[in-house]
Protein backbone atom coordinates (compact mmCIF):
# COMPACT_ATOMS: atom_id res chain seq x y z
CA UNK A 1 0.00 0.00 0.00
CA UNK A 2 1.35 3.42 -0.93
CA UNK A 3 2.07 5.94 1.81
CA UNK A 4 -0.40 8.86 1.88
CA UNK A 5 2.51 11.25 1.26
CA UNK A 6 3.28 9.43 -1.99
CA UNK A 7 -0.21 10.01 -3.41
CA UNK A 8 -1.11 13.34 -5.02
CA UNK A 9 -3.91 14.67 -2.79
CA UNK A 10 -3.99 18.16 -4.33
CA UNK A 11 -7.28 19.96 -4.84
CA UNK A 12 -8.87 23.39 -4.45
CA UNK A 13 -11.80 24.61 -2.36
CA UNK A 14 -13.56 27.97 -2.37
CA UNK A 15 -15.18 29.10 0.89
CA UNK A 16 -17.63 31.95 1.50
CA UNK A 17 -20.50 32.83 3.81
CA UNK A 18 -23.32 35.25 4.61
CA UNK A 19 -24.94 35.88 1.23
CA UNK A 20 -28.19 37.11 2.70
CA UNK A 21 -29.96 40.11 1.16
CA UNK A 22 -33.31 41.34 -0.12
CA UNK A 23 -33.59 39.63 -3.52
CA UNK A 24 -35.84 36.84 -2.25
CA UNK A 25 -33.45 36.23 0.63
CA UNK A 26 -30.09 36.78 -1.05
CA UNK A 27 -27.90 39.61 -2.28
CA UNK A 28 -28.06 38.27 -5.81
CA UNK A 29 -25.90 41.00 -7.35
CA UNK A 30 -22.99 40.36 -4.96
CA UNK A 31 -23.39 36.59 -5.02
CA UNK A 32 -23.39 36.44 -8.81
CA UNK A 33 -20.35 38.68 -9.08
CA UNK A 34 -18.47 36.52 -6.56
CA UNK A 35 -19.43 33.36 -8.44
CA UNK A 36 -18.35 35.03 -11.70
CA UNK A 37 -14.94 35.61 -10.15
CA UNK A 38 -14.81 32.02 -8.89
CA UNK A 39 -15.61 30.79 -12.41
CA UNK A 40 -12.56 32.69 -13.69
CA UNK A 41 -10.19 30.76 -11.38
CA UNK A 42 -7.81 28.20 -12.77
CA UNK A 43 -7.86 25.48 -11.59
CA UNK A 44 -11.53 25.38 -10.66
CA UNK A 45 -12.54 24.34 -7.11
CA UNK A 46 -13.56 20.77 -6.33
CA UNK A 47 -16.26 22.17 -4.01
CA UNK A 48 -17.62 25.54 -2.94
CA UNK A 49 -18.19 25.55 0.82
CA UNK A 50 -20.61 27.98 2.49
CA UNK A 51 -20.28 28.36 6.23
CA UNK A 52 -23.90 29.41 6.68
CA UNK A 53 -26.40 32.26 6.35
CA UNK A 54 -27.09 31.54 2.74
CA UNK A 55 -30.32 33.54 3.05
CA UNK A 56 -31.93 36.28 5.14
CA UNK A 57 -34.52 33.95 6.62
CA UNK A 58 -38.11 34.53 7.67
CA UNK A 59 -40.56 33.69 10.43
CA UNK A 60 -42.64 32.01 7.71
CA UNK A 61 -41.44 28.58 6.66
CA UNK A 62 -42.88 28.99 3.18
CA UNK A 63 -40.87 32.19 2.69
CA UNK A 64 -37.70 30.59 4.05
CA UNK A 65 -38.07 27.63 1.70
CA UNK A 66 -38.52 30.00 -1.24
CA UNK A 67 -35.34 31.84 -0.25
CA UNK A 68 -33.30 28.62 0.07
CA UNK A 69 -34.55 27.42 -3.30
CA UNK A 70 -33.66 30.81 -4.80
CA UNK A 71 -30.11 30.52 -3.46
CA UNK A 72 -29.84 27.05 -4.98
CA UNK A 73 -31.17 28.33 -8.31
CA UNK A 74 -28.51 31.05 -8.47
CA UNK A 75 -25.72 28.71 -7.37
CA UNK A 76 -26.80 26.04 -9.85
CA UNK A 77 -26.58 28.52 -12.71
CA UNK A 78 -22.79 28.48 -12.11
CA UNK A 79 -21.99 25.06 -10.64
CA UNK A 80 -23.83 21.75 -10.26
CA UNK A 81 -25.63 21.53 -6.93
CA UNK A 82 -23.41 18.55 -6.05
CA UNK A 83 -20.44 20.96 -5.85
CA UNK A 84 -21.96 22.81 -2.88
CA UNK A 85 -21.16 21.94 0.73
CA UNK A 86 -22.82 24.05 3.37
CA UNK A 87 -23.03 24.51 7.09
CA UNK A 88 -26.26 26.05 8.41
CA UNK A 89 -26.38 29.51 9.98
CA UNK A 90 -28.76 31.37 12.24
CA UNK A 91 -30.61 32.99 9.32
CA UNK A 92 -31.05 29.59 7.69
CA UNK A 93 -32.47 27.89 10.80
CA UNK A 94 -33.55 30.69 13.14
CA UNK A 95 -31.80 31.75 16.33
CA UNK A 96 -34.15 29.92 18.67
CA UNK A 97 -35.86 27.20 16.68
CA UNK A 98 -38.25 25.10 18.74
CA UNK A 99 -37.94 21.95 16.63
CA UNK A 100 -36.06 20.55 13.66
CA UNK A 101 -38.53 21.46 10.91
CA UNK A 102 -36.13 24.02 9.42
CA UNK A 103 -33.20 21.63 9.53
CA UNK A 104 -35.37 19.18 7.62
CA UNK A 105 -36.23 21.90 5.10
CA UNK A 106 -32.57 22.88 4.71
CA UNK A 107 -31.51 19.26 4.15
CA UNK A 108 -34.26 18.63 1.59
CA UNK A 109 -33.38 21.72 -0.45
CA UNK A 110 -29.69 20.81 -0.39
CA UNK A 111 -30.16 17.05 -0.62
CA UNK A 112 -27.14 16.73 -2.94
CA UNK A 113 -24.66 17.49 -0.15
CA UNK A 114 -21.87 14.93 -0.29
CA UNK A 115 -20.74 13.33 2.95
CA UNK A 116 -19.05 10.21 4.26
CA UNK A 117 -20.92 10.33 7.58
CA UNK A 118 -23.92 12.37 8.76
CA UNK A 119 -24.68 12.67 12.47
CA UNK A 120 -28.03 11.04 13.28
CA UNK A 121 -30.66 13.42 14.63
CA UNK A 122 -29.21 16.53 12.96
CA UNK A 123 -30.93 16.16 9.58
CA UNK A 124 -27.77 16.02 7.45
CA UNK A 125 -26.51 19.37 8.81
CA UNK A 126 -23.52 17.82 10.64
CA UNK A 127 -21.19 15.72 8.50
CA UNK A 128 -17.72 15.14 7.17
CA UNK A 129 -16.25 14.44 3.75
CA UNK A 130 -12.84 12.93 3.04
CA UNK A 131 -11.04 14.03 -0.12
CA UNK A 132 -7.78 12.18 -0.53
CA UNK A 133 -6.02 12.65 2.78
CA UNK A 134 -8.04 15.72 3.80
CA UNK A 135 -11.05 15.60 6.12
CA UNK A 136 -13.62 18.40 5.84
CA UNK A 137 -15.90 18.63 8.90
CA UNK A 138 -19.07 20.76 8.84
CA UNK A 139 -20.86 21.55 12.11
CA UNK A 140 -24.17 23.11 13.12
CA UNK A 141 -23.98 25.85 15.77
CA UNK A 142 -27.78 26.43 15.59
CA UNK A 143 -29.23 22.98 16.21
CA UNK A 144 -32.65 23.58 17.75
CA UNK A 145 -31.94 22.28 21.28
CA UNK A 146 -28.32 23.43 21.61
CA UNK A 147 -28.35 26.85 19.96
CA UNK A 148 -25.03 28.74 20.25
CA UNK A 149 -23.20 25.59 21.30
CA UNK A 150 -21.33 22.61 19.93
CA UNK A 151 -22.25 20.21 22.71
CA UNK A 152 -23.96 16.92 23.52
CA UNK A 153 -24.09 14.34 20.76
CA UNK A 154 -22.59 16.74 18.24
CA UNK A 155 -19.51 17.34 20.41
CA UNK A 156 -19.09 13.59 20.98
CA UNK A 157 -19.40 12.93 17.24
CA UNK A 158 -16.97 15.74 16.43
CA UNK A 159 -14.34 14.40 18.83
CA UNK A 160 -14.70 10.94 17.32
CA UNK A 161 -14.34 12.00 13.68
CA UNK A 162 -11.63 14.62 14.25
CA UNK A 163 -9.47 12.21 16.23
CA UNK A 164 -9.09 9.83 13.28
CA UNK A 165 -5.85 10.24 11.27
CA UNK A 166 -5.92 12.53 8.24
CA UNK A 167 -3.29 14.50 6.37
CA UNK A 168 -5.25 17.73 6.90
CA UNK A 169 -8.34 18.43 9.00
CA UNK A 170 -10.41 21.55 8.28
CA UNK A 171 -13.44 22.55 10.37
CA UNK A 172 -16.31 24.70 9.07
CA UNK A 173 -18.94 26.21 11.38
CA UNK A 174 -21.04 29.35 11.09
CA UNK A 175 -20.39 30.97 14.48
CA UNK A 176 -16.73 31.77 15.26
CA UNK A 177 -15.56 30.42 18.63
CA UNK A 178 -13.44 33.57 19.04
CA UNK A 179 -15.25 36.45 17.28
CA UNK A 180 -13.51 39.79 16.87
CA UNK A 181 -16.35 42.24 16.36
CA UNK A 182 -20.12 42.41 16.54
CA UNK A 183 -20.52 38.93 18.01
CA UNK A 184 -18.08 39.08 20.91
CA UNK A 185 -19.82 37.48 23.92
CA UNK A 186 -22.43 36.00 21.59
CA UNK A 187 -22.94 32.64 19.78
CA UNK A 188 -20.12 30.14 20.48
CA UNK A 189 -18.38 32.85 22.50
CA UNK A 190 -21.45 33.15 24.77
CA UNK A 191 -20.82 30.03 26.87
CA UNK A 192 -17.12 29.95 27.89
CA UNK A 193 -17.02 26.37 29.16
CA UNK A 194 -18.56 24.96 25.98
CA UNK A 195 -16.43 27.31 23.85
CA UNK A 196 -13.16 26.19 25.43
CA UNK A 197 -14.16 22.53 25.59
CA UNK A 198 -14.86 22.62 21.85
CA UNK A 199 -11.55 24.35 21.11
CA UNK A 200 -9.63 21.92 23.30
CA UNK A 201 -10.75 19.12 20.99
CA UNK A 202 -9.54 21.15 18.01
CA UNK A 203 -6.23 21.86 19.76
CA UNK A 204 -5.34 18.28 20.61
CA UNK A 205 -6.42 16.66 17.35
CA UNK A 206 -4.13 18.29 14.79
CA UNK A 207 -6.77 20.48 13.12
CA UNK A 208 -5.12 22.60 10.43
CA UNK A 209 -7.66 25.41 10.16
CA UNK A 210 -11.16 26.48 11.25
CA UNK A 211 -13.28 28.66 8.96
CA UNK A 212 -16.40 30.52 10.10
CA UNK A 213 -18.84 33.20 9.00
CA UNK A 214 -21.41 35.23 10.97
CA UNK A 215 -19.36 38.44 11.20
CA UNK A 216 -19.73 40.28 7.89
CA UNK A 217 -16.09 40.82 7.01
CA UNK A 218 -12.81 38.98 6.56
CA UNK A 219 -10.41 38.44 9.45
CA UNK A 220 -7.65 36.06 10.51
CA UNK A 221 -6.80 35.26 14.12
CA UNK A 222 -4.28 32.95 15.76
CA UNK A 223 -5.67 30.99 18.71
CA UNK A 224 -2.80 29.73 20.91
CA UNK A 225 -1.60 29.56 24.53
CA UNK A 226 -2.40 33.26 25.00
CA UNK A 227 -6.04 32.13 25.23
CA UNK A 228 -5.39 29.67 28.07
CA UNK A 229 -8.06 29.84 30.73
CA UNK A 230 -8.41 27.83 33.93
CA UNK A 231 -8.09 24.13 33.20
CA UNK A 232 -8.03 24.73 29.44
CA UNK A 233 -4.44 24.85 28.19
CA UNK A 234 -3.83 25.10 24.46
CA UNK A 235 -0.63 23.63 23.07
CA UNK A 236 -0.79 24.70 19.43
CA UNK A 237 -1.43 27.77 17.33
CA UNK A 238 -4.42 27.39 14.97
CA UNK A 239 -5.79 30.01 12.62
CA UNK A 240 -9.45 30.95 12.80
CA UNK A 241 -10.65 32.53 9.54
CA UNK A 242 -13.87 34.55 9.40
CA UNK A 243 -15.23 34.88 5.87
CA UNK A 244 -18.61 36.60 6.07
CA UNK A 245 -18.50 38.66 2.89
CA UNK A 246 -20.78 37.00 0.33
CA UNK A 247 -23.50 39.66 0.33
CA UNK A 248 -24.72 40.52 3.83
CA UNK A 249 -24.40 44.09 5.09
CA UNK A 250 -20.67 44.63 5.73
CA UNK A 251 -19.20 45.69 9.06
CA UNK A 252 -15.73 46.63 10.32
CA UNK A 253 -16.70 46.27 13.99
CA UNK A 254 -13.56 45.39 15.98
CA UNK A 255 -13.89 44.70 19.71
CA UNK A 256 -11.31 42.03 20.53
CA UNK A 257 -7.81 42.38 19.07
CA UNK A 258 -5.88 39.63 20.88
CA UNK A 259 -3.75 37.75 18.34
CA UNK A 260 -5.67 39.21 15.39
CA UNK A 261 -3.35 38.92 12.39
CA UNK A 262 -5.68 40.57 9.87
CA UNK A 263 -8.24 42.96 11.41
CA UNK A 264 -11.81 42.84 10.06
CA UNK A 265 -11.95 43.92 6.41
CA UNK A 266 -15.48 44.95 5.35
CA UNK A 267 -15.29 43.73 1.76
CA UNK A 268 -17.22 41.22 -0.31
CA UNK A 269 -14.89 38.28 -0.84
CA UNK A 270 -14.28 34.55 -0.83
CA UNK A 271 -11.41 32.37 0.38
CA UNK A 272 -9.46 29.90 -1.76
CA UNK A 273 -7.83 26.85 -0.16
CA UNK A 274 -5.19 25.13 -2.27
CA UNK A 275 -4.56 21.83 -0.52
CA UNK A 276 -1.65 19.48 -1.17
CA UNK A 277 0.53 16.98 0.63
CA UNK A 278 2.93 19.82 1.46
CA UNK A 279 0.34 22.02 3.14
CA UNK A 280 -2.49 24.49 2.57
CA UNK A 281 -2.25 27.85 0.82
CA UNK A 282 -5.01 30.23 1.92
CA UNK A 283 -5.89 33.23 -0.25
CA UNK A 284 -8.70 35.70 0.43
CA UNK A 285 -9.90 37.35 -2.79
CA UNK A 286 -12.19 40.38 -3.06
CA UNK A 287 -15.22 40.59 -5.31
CA UNK A 288 -13.03 42.44 -7.83
CA UNK A 289 -10.31 39.78 -7.81
CA UNK A 290 -7.82 41.56 -5.53
CA UNK A 291 -5.89 39.53 -2.95
CA UNK A 292 -6.69 40.79 0.56
CA UNK A 293 -4.77 38.13 2.51
CA UNK A 294 -2.55 35.15 1.72
CA UNK A 295 -0.58 32.70 3.84
CA UNK A 296 0.67 29.12 3.85
CA UNK A 297 0.35 26.31 6.35
CA UNK A 298 3.13 23.80 5.83
CA UNK A 299 2.34 20.29 6.98
CA UNK A 300 4.16 19.69 10.24
CA UNK A 301 5.12 23.36 10.46
CA UNK A 302 1.79 24.92 11.46
CA UNK A 303 1.90 27.84 13.89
Amino acid sequence: MRNMDEVDNSFRLVVMSDSQGYDNGINETALRKLLDTVKSLEPQPRYIVFTGDLVTGSKLNTTLQSQLENFKRVFSSYFPAERLLSAAGNHDLGRRAEDDCREIMFSKVFSEHAGDDFLNGYNRTVYYLDIGGTRLILLNSYHYDECNEISGEQLEWFEKVVSKPAHHKIVFVHSPPFPTGAHVNKPLNKYPYEQYNFWSIIDRNDVSLIICGHEHNYSRRLIDEKFNRGCFKFSRGIYQIITGGAGGKLSDSFRDSKNVIVPPKPVNHFVVLDISNIGITVTAISIDGAVIDSFELKKGLEQ
